[in-house]
């Protein structure tokens, strides 16, 4: 005779909280997620008004007017990569991201990269990429948005009249791309708040920051089967070392498997 319903034995506290877990999971990821796919379109719709303002299209500008629809594509495309940082987010606390592997040229990837940035800061921001190609299996839009992230947070956070300096080279059967300005650098505190969403540095009011930014960037690089190291001392700057092993690295891009904290070295 079938048990009734009603006598079943209580679920196991492991598989309620395993359910529990993915309801949180798809609660928590919806609402940026919907926030980004719904910014996406209007984005891409103002700034390409602004490009073809910009190109003349329309007719010609005055410098005024010119320096206004900058500002407004200036901050369209910063609007648009910080979308894309949420999206990759959300997707990655859901666990619905998945790594989209190519051969990828390290080099040629950062020194685009570095080219994009120049046009949004007046810090100058130094390149030393000179060297023979460096080739691995990875995803190039992620690899692309943890490196904007990396070298954006030193252009945010180095101050006036700092310089970024970005040097790519191989040591070890390992790509490394190291970061360094010579600004305020991070406190103990600071260090340790690197990696937390929603949170900036004290005095950071300048409204493009959301935290994720570096989160997203260790994730992405971790599920490369990389690493961050970080040198930094108050006053003095600070480097972010983004090391990439050139063999093929395990894919995991599980919140619980990357949010570790990242190496340090000697400050």
């Amino acid at each position: 005779m079938r048990p009734h319903p009603r006598d079943a034995p209580p679920a196991r506290p492991a598989a309620r909280r395993q359910r529990a877990a993915a309801r949180h999971r798809q609660a928590s990821h919806g609402t940026p997620q919907i926030f980004s796919h719904e910014v996406r379109t209007p984005l891409a719709l103002i700034q390409g008004a602004a490009e073809l303002l910009l190109e003349g299209t329309p007719g010609p500008l005055t410098e005024h007017q010119r320096e206004f629809i900058e500002t407004i594509a200036d901050n369209t495309s910063q609007m648009a990569q910080l979308s894309e940082t949420m999206l990759t987010e959300a997707r990655i606390e859901a666990q619905l991201l998945t790594l989209r592997r190519e051969r990828v040229e390290v080099r040629s990837l950062v020194r685009q990269t570095v080219s994009d940035l120049r046009h949004f800061t007046r810090i100058p921001i130094e390149l030393d990429n000179t060297g023979a190609r460096i080739v691995l299996d990875a995803d190039p839009a992620l690899l692309r948005q943890a490196l904007w992230n990396l070298i954006n947070n030193a252009v945010r956070h180095a101050g006036p009249g700092a310089t970024i300096w970005v040097q790519v080279s191989v040591a070890d059967e390992t790509a490394v791309v190291a970061v360094t300005d010579d600004g305020a650098g991070m406190t103990e505190t600071d260090r340790a708040r690197l990696f937390q969403p929603f949170s900036s540095p004290p005095g950071e009011n300048d409204g493009h920051g959301t935290g994720l930014g570096m989160l997203v960037a260790q994730r992405v690089v971790t599920a490369h089967g990389g690493r961050l190291l970080i040198d930094t001392i108050d006053g003095r700057g600070t480097s972010i070392l983004c090391a990439l092993p050139l063999g093929h690295a395990v894919e995991n891009l599980a919140p619980s498997a990357v949010d570790g904290a990242p190496d340090e070295e000697a400050s």
